[in-house]
């Protein structure tokens, strides 16, 4: 069997509409639209015409160096949630991998099948995510920056910007489905019992040691008054990416730690249950808190944002010296970007949180029936589901916002990032993040059921 011939089983209508497929078509088209909007509102700031004055030309350089900034705290979580929505789909085809082995298919058979799946209804939702994202830039439009709306028409991006964007999600699509099947041993029997590497991972080890090495690197660097200004921007835009991505490699480890110690202490059947359930894979688990953990970072940057601003307007309205309007203006703005970033950060969870619990539901559905065969109630499956997600979720979400306090703390100085406002823009985020994920846990719970009771249904 040929990968060619295996595409009309890929372009069916029953496989177009699984469970499945729905659900990465869902993940891509909200993703889709939230990447674009953000992208567009970056290109909109970076349209800014130079003021003639040059006593104001480094104001217009602040608002890209804040566009540059917001965009990479929004674009990293949201390819995050690409990235996890399609390594799922990948892991899901288990059943007719197998059997397409059994049966004496080439592994390039195997190999198209598990890639192409994921793929169609991934780009489906993104062209879907382009005509959301002219949608959700209507309302987006009328925010009020530099004095007045956005404007509509600023948030369109060009063909050219357009067609890049779209072109990077399918990469991330094409690759976190490559990368979810390599974990997978292509024979009939890895296949059918999903054989996956146990290893220890090293390599995710050394990697966030030299990522935590390398940040105090570029935070000294920040702070070099000899280098240019371009060169300063793009360190401090490289610092707080490679923030987020040392919370992503951090989290992953901690979340491994957490289930050992959880289940050395479980005390009930729901405990035992919720520490095997993340000790099996923890990076099944990190990725339904990653999008919380990763707002947390971001709030304590924005909340040192909305110190600033504080500050600012307080010396405006309290200094004898006039304060030129361009500077009031931009303090406002700045708060009015921090709720934007949070905003579009709590969307994310919502999205993340909904598909990821759904599609976990449907991708241990032999465990939950088993379960239930067992002897144990749905009841008990739901609350086990809620302590593996819920338990290592504080604790997480407080490492990643004590990191990003660090890090703004050597370029913002202590009296901003230990204001009680930034201290309350993070206890907020974190705590609308919980309930969220709580929601979307709640949600999963009918479904759960069902899952659960099939395999009794059909006996």
């Amino acid at each position: 069997m040929s990968g060619v011939r295996v595409l009309p089983l890929v372009l069916g209508r029953r496989t177009m509409l699984s469970s499945s497929s729905l659900l990465v078509m869902s993940s891509f088209l909200a993703c889709a639209a939230l990447f674009l909007t953000v992208a567009a509102g970056a290109w909109s700031f970076f349209q800014i015409p130079p003021n003639p004055d040059p006593s104001q030309a480094d104001i217009g350089m602040i608002y890209k160096v804040l566009a540059s900034l917001a965009t990479v705290l929004l674009v990293i979580p949201a390819s995050t949630l690409a990235s996890a929505s399609a390594t799922l789909s990948a892991r899901r085809q288990d059943e007719r991998l197998s059997t397409m082995s059994l049966l004496g298919a080439r592994r390039s058979a195997i190999v198209a099948l598990a890639v192409v799946e994921p793929l169609v209804p991934a780009i489906a939702g993104i062209v879907l995510g382009v005509f959301g994202y002219l949608a959700l830039a209507w309302p987006v439009s009328r925010i009020h920056f530099l004095g007045a709306p956005i404007g509509y028409e600023n948030l369109l991006m060009p063909a050219w910007l357009l067609t890049v964007v779209v072109i990077f999600l399918v990469l991330v699509c094409l690759g976190s489905a490559l990368l979810g099947l390599r974990r997978v041993t292509v024979s009939p029997l890895g296949v059918r019992t999903r054989s996956v590497d146990r290893k220890f991972p090293w390599a995710r080890v050394a990697t966030a040691v030299v990522v935590l090495l390398a940040l105090p690197v570029l935070v000294a660097l920040s702070k070099a008054g000899s280098l240019g200004v371009g060169v300063i921007v793009s360190v401090i835009v490289a610092v707080f990416a490679l923030g987020l991505v040392a919370v992503d490699l951090i989290g992953g480890l901690l979340i491994r730690w957490f289930a050992h110690l959880s289940g050395n202490r479980a005390q009930t059947p729901a405990r035992l249950i919720a520490a095997r359930l993340v000790s099996d894979e923890p990076k099944r688990f990190w990725r339904r808190v990653s999008g919380l953990a990763m707002t947390a970072f971001v709030a304590a940057v924005g909340g040192t944002g909305v110190a600033l601003m504080q500050t600012g307007l307080d010396f405006a309205e309290n200094s004898e010296s006039e304060t030129a309007p361009e500077e009031v203006v931009l303090f406002h703005d700045i708060f009015t970007g921090v709720l934007v970033v949070l905003g579009i950060s709590i969307l994310l969870i919502a999205v993340s949180a909904l598909i990821n619990q759904v599609a976990d539901v449907y991708d241990r559905a032999d465990t939950f029936q088993d379960l239930y065969a067992a002897g144990m109630d749905p009841g008990t499956m739901h609350q086990a589901l809620v302590r593996a997600v819920l338990g290592p979720t504080i604790w997480i979400s407080l490492v990643a916002a004590g990191l990003g306090l660090l890090l703004v703390l050597p370029l913002a100085g202590a009296a901003l990032v230990l204001s009680p406002v930034t201290f309350l823009t993070i206890l907020a985020s974190v705590v609308a993040g919980i309930v969220v994920i709580r929601g979307g846990l709640q949600v999963a719970e009918p479904i759960l059921v069902q899952v659960a009771t099939a395999g009794r249904a059909r006996e």
